[in-house]
């Protein structure tokens, strides 16, 4: 992952987002222009830099027969308050397709809520994904012992989703903002779990309101119950929280997705059989209260540990990226 001390260049589109090269070593030529991003109308046109969504009728979206070109990924800053170090920050993955809205998948990366792990993570399932036809958002947030911590952390996967909206905005209403899932991977787990949720919470938590509402969640041996995952021995919701339940328990429920349900949108928690870093029954017991509280939400245990998706060309992967895509492609309900 690049410095997150780097430059961010600005351009006119919008205060708040630019389109820019990644790193050095990744391939694509500089200067990927926004008609490249979003490709030819059917009618040969190019949409508006800045064009209303609102203003563009609603357009079918149709799966493609076969693979198709991912477009190198361009990198997208959404600025948060504070964030010094630069790390309020995506991938978007747009697939070199004819199809006119585009659903998104939003993917979190786990590593324990902390700064050793990046977005780089994510990156061949984000590639994967992408190349079905749909656009993909890999996220950055800060994480503990880089700015972040409760709740910063959760808000900042907030922004990163809300920020959609103005990228789709960008891009002439490509983005079918109706058709947004979010997944995550352990930690990111917990975070794409939050989002989910997050249109029904009171407003004194973090994401709130949101700007962009999703309409399914796939968590990836997500920690669901922040109390069930210290008493098992976790070593850094402590860290997160700052503290342990025995001084932070409030804090503790209030962070814990499983204690905001209903979320009213459809949840999939996938978890390998022999994890030991996050039990399966985070994902059991959120299931069953996910259930109980009316959500159409499932389980579904996989061969494996901690993380059988890193290998993209296992079953474990083409199974959880079906799934993805499934619910990723569901009609939107015409009222949300």
């Amino acid at each position: 992952m690049p410095s997150r001390r780097a430059a961010r260049p600005r351009s006119d589109l919008t205060r708040r987002s630019v389109l820019v090269g990644l790193s050095a070593g990744v391939g694509g030529a500089a200067g990927w222009a926004l008609t490249s991003v979003l490709g030819r109308g059917h009618d040969g046109t190019t949409p508006h830099a800045g064009q209303d969504e609102e203003s563009v009728a609603p357009r079918p979206y149709v799966p493609p027969e076969g693979a198709v070109r991912v477009r190198e990924p361009r990198r997208l800053f959404y600025d948060e308050p504070g964030d010094t170090d630069g790390q309020t920050f995506g991938d978007l993955y747009v697939p070199d397709s004819a199809n006119p809205a585009l659903p998104v998948v939003v993917l979190i990366h786990g590593g324990g809520w902390r700064d050793s792990l990046g977005l780089t993570y994510m990156e061949n399932q984000a590639r994967d994904l992408a190349s079905f036809d749909v656009a993909v958002w890999n996220v950055e947030y800060r994480r503990v012992d880089s700015g972040g911590g409760w709740p910063t952390t959760v808000a900042d996967v907030c922004a990163a989703v809300d920020h959609l909206a103005e990228v789709s905005a960008q891009l002439g209403g490509r983005l079918d903002l109706r058709r947004v899932v979010v997944a995550g991977h352990s930690a990111g787990g917990h975070l794409a779990l939050w989002v989910a949720g997050r249109a029904r919470l009171p407003s004194s938590q973090p994401g709130a309101r949101p700007v962009v509402p999703v309409s399914g969640c796939v968590s990836l041996a997500g920690v669901a119950d922040l109390i069930m995952a210290e008493r098992a021995g976790d070593r850094y919701v402590a860290d997160l929280l700052g503290g342990r339940p025995d001084t932070r328990r409030q804090r503790y429920l209030d962070a814990s997705p499983v204690s905001h349900l209903p979320t009213g949108v459809p949840v999939v928690c996938i978890h390998g059989r022999d994890d030991t870093v996050v039990l399966p029954e985070q994902s059991e017991a959120y299931v069953r209260a996910a259930r109980r509280a009316g959500d159409p939400a499932r389980v579904s245990l996989v061969p494996g540990g901690h993380d059988p998706w890193g290998d993209i060309s296992g079953q474990v992967w083409h199974r959880t990226r079906d799934t993805l895509l499934t619910m990723a492609r569901r009609s939107p309900n015409p009222a949300g």
